[in-house]
């Protein structure tokens, strides 16, 4: 038997957070969910943060800048947010400095309704250019 799908009023609403990383050391789709889940538990715990529905969605390497010494890796992110809660998410967002013994800044560049959008308006505007949605 075929499992069936919600019908659309029926869905959680989500929101999509396009976020600017800059991190000391080079990092993967992957390797981003674990600082994320990490600052949102510290931050709220573990029953607040289960409402929040966080997902990376997209993961843009945008290039290496700064100096020899100073250098840091900068990357786009897109993180999928249960609505009404982005303000609790960008707060946790905020606390992160460090992981693994590593520098690491996460600033909210926008909110969006979809991803589409989101590349559109936050990702495509630096000049960076996504192929496929």
């Amino acid at each position: 038997m075929k499992l069936k799908v919600l019908p659309p009023t029926l869905r959680k609403n989500n929101h999509y957070l396009i976020l600017d990383v800059k991190s000391e050391v080079e990092m993967s789709k992957d390797d981003m969910v674990a600082p994320i889940w990490d600052a949102c538990i510290r931050f709220w715990g573990e029953n607040a943060s289960s409402n929040f529905n966080l997902w990376v969605m997209r993961h843009y390497f945008l290039g290496r800048k700064g100096e020899k010494n100073e250098a840091f890796f900068n990357y786009k992110t897109i993180v999928r947010c249960g609505r009404g809660y982005e303000d609790d998410v960008r707060a946790a967002f905020s606390t992160l400095t460090r992981y693994n013994r590593k520098r690491i800044s996460i600033n909210t560049i926008g909110i969006s309704g979809t991803v589409k959008s989101g590349i559109k308006k936050f990702v495509e505007t630096d000049g960076f250019a996504v192929d496929k949605y």
